[in-house]
């Protein structure tokens, strides 16, 4: 897989407040406030812990491999690969679409 270095640069060293996997999408809420949807076909691991720190994301056409500092990681199957990713702020701006 290859890093998605503008994703990464968007969430990396955040921290996971919750993730939680609701329906076909997977929510990820940050300590600072901002929100990471995805909209997925499967995932084939467990939710990140609360209180990790994103490491980096990787993307292999239609996988999602979110990394993070504790060694563990998150496998996502999208729904639509570059545009199954909606992340905003705690103002609920747009940072990352794709």
């Amino acid at each position: 897989m290859t890093v998605n270095r503008k994703l990464t640069h968007v969430v990396q060293d955040r921290v996971v407040q919750s993730c939680e996997l609701k329906g076909s999408e997977v929510q990820i809420e940050f300590v600072d406030g901002s929100t990471m949807k995805v909209k997925i076909v499967e995932s084939n691991s467990p939710p990140l812990h609360n209180g990790v720190r994103v490491r980096q994301i990787s993307e292999d056409q239609a996988k999602l491999l979110l990394e993070c500092q504790d060694d563990s990681t998150l496998d996502l199957t999208l729904v639509d690969p570059g545009n199954s990713v909606c992340i905003r702020d705690k103002n609920d701006r747009v940072e990352y679409l794709g």
